[in-house]
């Protein structure tokens, strides 16, 4: 007796075949079954995953691109201005000049130590640079992550040669490898994880790097951030209870 899954609309969608007394002896029909079976279940894995590597890399590059710009910012505020030394010796060599053009003889202090001598960095600069840097690091190790992945798929797909039966056990063999060391959940959950991680920490630094420049702004900036930040906790909390 055959049975079948049933579908209310279009009737049975998988029939599975009466297995025979010897195994082997059906024709091959069972061997057809699980082919097509293991196929179908192949491509819809291979399928999803791809998709969603593919966007991911498009969004991680532009998020980086995004992410340089603004390093490209702030990197410089880690050092002293050349412009603030070059300053002092103009304003010292006017000085001089001035003094020569008049006719004095005093003397006129000079400035032993530039500008540049006594630098140090603001506190939240620092603070600033190493948010960003940290969130370009997450968004360069998930697009490499991805490249990985996106190469697994095709060696996932890729058949070799040796007759049927190899080939069967090969896809097996993948199958079983993949479940052992949870590609299927990394590539699914712990990548995008890590994407949404560094623009967490982008989005922080954003908000440091305006109120650096202006706190009016960043408050501006940051109030839709952080009910997006909400929206987004709520709705993880919600889907985890679900």
């Amino acid at each position: 007796m055959n049975s079948a899954a049933q579908n209310p609309l279009h009737g049975p969608i998988l029939e599975v075949p009466q297995p025979p007394e010897e195994f082997c002896k059906d024709g091959g029909k069972f061997y057809r079954c699980y082919d097509a079976l293991a196929d179908e279940l192949d491509e819809d894995m291979v399928k999803g995953l791809k998709e969603q590597l593919d966007g991911m890399l498009i969004f991680a590059g532009l998020f980086a691109g995004v992410n340089s710009a603004f390093l490209a910012l702030t990197l410089p505020l880690l050092s002293a201005d050349p412009a603030d030394d070059t300053n002092a010796l103009l304003a010292q060599s006017n000085a001089i000049l001035l003094q020569l053009l008049s006719g004095r003889n005093d003397t006129i202090p000079s400035q032993t130590a530039l500008p540049s001598a006594g630098f140090s960095p603001a506190r939240d600069v620092f603070t600033i640079n190493t948010l960003f840097s940290l969130s370009l690091a997450f968004a360069i190790i998930s697009s490499f992550l991805a490249v990985i992945g996106r190469q697994w798929l095709v060696y996932y797909r890729k058949r070799g040669g040796g007759g049927v039966d190899r080939q069967r056990w090969e896809q097996l063999k993948r199958l079983l490898g993949a479940e052992r060391w949870h590609l299927e959940p990394v590539l699914d959950d712990v990548l995008p994880s890590i994407l949404q991680m560094g623009l967490i920490i982008f989005c922080a630094s954003l908000i440091l790097y305006l109120r650096h420049l202006n706190p009016s702004i960043s408050i501006i900036v940051g109030v839709p951030m952080y009910v997006g930040f909400a929206i987004f906790i709520g709705t993880a909390l919600l889907s985890g209870k679900a």
